[in-house]
């Protein structure tokens, strides 16, 4: 029998992407007042894990590389906007060559977009991805415009950030992580009892007093679902391309 209230992969979710979801939610549970919905000592067990929970994603995101990371992020993308507003002065150059060479790298540059408003991980992939385009397709051309050693630091100060990420993955692995699993449990233990107390009260009094906050919760959850489906199938493509290669 289907569920009344839909339900998520919450397991799936990263962990800001799962504390955002219930911190959403408990939006919600203010909205329409936990005691009217008769669920007082149940939200109050998980209102409690999720605060924990947010603690411990706290320790885990307050990492000793923070400060370096977006430092070195900012380095990066100024060097990379750089490259890009150096080739576009480049279409207007005089000499021929010069211009019909930049352009060729322009369509390249263009195909990957606005790379800094990317997260950091996937501007990471991208910049790797276009320089090996660079360096194995246009490399004549990046000669021709003096545009080398550019190319170069860019690949530079991308290697130096993935480095510093390599060092905070590690900080972490020593962090936390098992703490995070474990609060992620009881968080999505105590919202599922929630759920399933209202729906036990549905069946006994009726959906009036909660057809309102069961509609809010499943637009929510709708959306997170969405969210989610589009992680999936960006994975299901990559792992499909990769394959091709």
């Amino acid at each position: 029998m289907e569920k009344l209230i839909k339900r998520l992969s919450y397991e799936s979710m990263r962990n800001e992407r799962h504390v955002e979801y219930h911190e959403t939610v408990i939006g919600i549970f203010m909205k329409y007042n936990p005691e009217t919905l008769n669920v007082e000592a149940e939200y109050v067990l998980y209102k409690d894990n999720y605060d924990k929970e947010v603690s411990v994603l706290d320790l885990i995101t307050k990492s000793s590389f923070t400060t370096d990371i977006v430092k070195q992020n900012d380095v990066r993308n100024s060097i990379y906007r750089g490259v890009c507003d150096a080739i576009k002065a480049l279409i207007n150059h005089f000499n021929a060559d010069k211009k019909s060479a930049a352009r060729r790298v322009e369509v390249v540059i263009s195909h990957y977009g606005n790379l800094t408003v990317k997260a950091m991980d996937d501007e990471t992939a991208a910049i790797d991805d276009l320089l090996r385009e660079l360096n194995d397709n246009l490399s004549a051309d990046i000669s021709t415009l003096g545009m080398t050693e550019w190319v170069a630091q860019l690949g530079v100060e991308n290697n130096k950030f993935k480095q510093l990420m390599t060092a905070r993955y590690n900080e972490l692995a020593k962090r936390p992580t098992v703490r995070m699993k474990s609060a992620r449990k009881l968080v999505d233990k105590e919202f599922r009892n929630i759920l399933d107390q209202i729906e036990a009260l549905v069946r006994v009094n009726g959906i009036a007093t909660y057809e309102n906050f069961v509609r809010d919760i499943n637009v929510v959850t709708e959306r997170y679902k969405a969210i989610l489906d589009r992680g999936k199938n960006a994975d299901m493509k990559e792992e499909d391309e990769e394959k091709k290669s």
